[in-house]
C-alpha cells in the first residue's frame, strides 16, 4: 500500500513534556521540602543550644551546694522545655519532629570530662587536657537533640535521606566554670585555709594559745565566699 498515515503514533514525542515536567515537578517539590526541615532544623538546633547553655549556667551559680545547683539546672532545663513542645517534644501535646529530653542518657549535668559521665566527649579529650583539667574544668551540660523529622524522610526518585535514625542524634554541650558553693567555700577558708594555714603560723609565731584568747582571725561574711 502507497497510502500511509499522516500522523504515525511510533514516532511522536510530543506525549514526553507532560512525563518531564512531573518527573522535575516531584523532584523539585521533594528537594524543596528537605531544604526547608534543614533550615527548619538549624533554627531548632539553636533554641537547643541556648536551652543546654541555660542549664550550664544555673549550674555554673553559687549555691548552697553542688548538689542543690545540678537540681536547679535540671528544673531549668525542664522549665525552657515546656516551653517549646514542638520543638523538644516535651510538653502538652509532644513533637514528632523533633526530641531534647531530660532523661538520664541523654541529659549531663556536672563534669562532662569525668569517667563515665559523657563517654563520647571523654574519649575526645587527650591526655595533656585530663592532667590539666584543673585549668580547663568542663563543667556543664550536655543534651542530645534527635532530629526525628530525618529519621523516616524521603525525596522522591533517591529514596531516605539515611538508612540509620541514630544518625541524626547530636550532643549539643555547654561549658562555663562553676562557682564555688556555700559549703565548698566555708570548707576552704574555715578548715583548709584558717585551721591549717593561719592558726598554725599563729602557733608557731605567738605560741600554744589558750582557751581564753581571742584568736586572730575571725568568721567574716563576703557573699558567699
Amino acid at each position: 500500500m502507497k497510502n500511509r498515515l499522516v500522523y504515525n503514533p511510533i514516532k511522536s514525542s510530543s506525549g514526553f513534556i507532560i512525563a518531564d515536567f512531573l518527573f522535575a515537578f516531584v523532584m523539585v517539590l521533594g528537594i524543596g521540602i528537605f531544604i526547608f526541615g534543614l533550615t527548619f532544623s538549624l533554627a531548632t538546633i539553636e533554641v537547643a543550644q541556648y536551652i543546654v547553655w541555660s542549664t550550664a549556667r544555673n549550674y555554673a551559680a553559687a549555691n548552697k551546694d553542688e548538689a542543690v545547683a545540678r537540681a536547679q539546672a535540671k528544673k531549668k532545663f525542664q522549665n525552657l522545655t515546656s516551653k517549646f513542645p514542638l520543638l523538644t517534644g516535651n510538653g502538652a501535646g509532644g513533637s514528632s519532629w523533633f526530641e531534647l529530653t531530660d532523661s538520664d542518657d541523654d541529659l549531663k549535668i556536672g563534669d562532662l570530662a569525668a569517667p563515665g559521665v559523657d563517654t563520647d566527649f571523654e574519649n575526645r579529650i587527650n591526655s595533656d587536657d585530663k592532667i590539666n583539667s584543673f585549668r580547663q574544668p568542663w563543667h556543664g551540660a550536655r543534651a542530645r537533640i534527635n532530629l526525628k523529622l530525618f529519621a523516616g524522610f524521603k525525596i522522591p526518585f533517591l529514596g531516605k535521606v539515611a538508612k540509620n535514625a541514630d544518625d541524626f542524634k547530636f550532643p549539643v554541650r555547654a561549658f562555663l566554670i562553676r562557682h564555688p558553693s556555700m559549703l565548698e567555700c566555708e570548707a576552704f577558708f574555715l578548715r583548709d585555709r584558717y585551721e591549717q594555714g593561719i592558726k598554725q603560723l599563729e602557733d608557731s609565731k605567738l605560741g600554744k594559745r589558750s582557751s581564753a584568747t581571742a584568736p586572730v582571725a575571725a568568721r567574716a561574711e563576703d557573699n558567699g565566699c
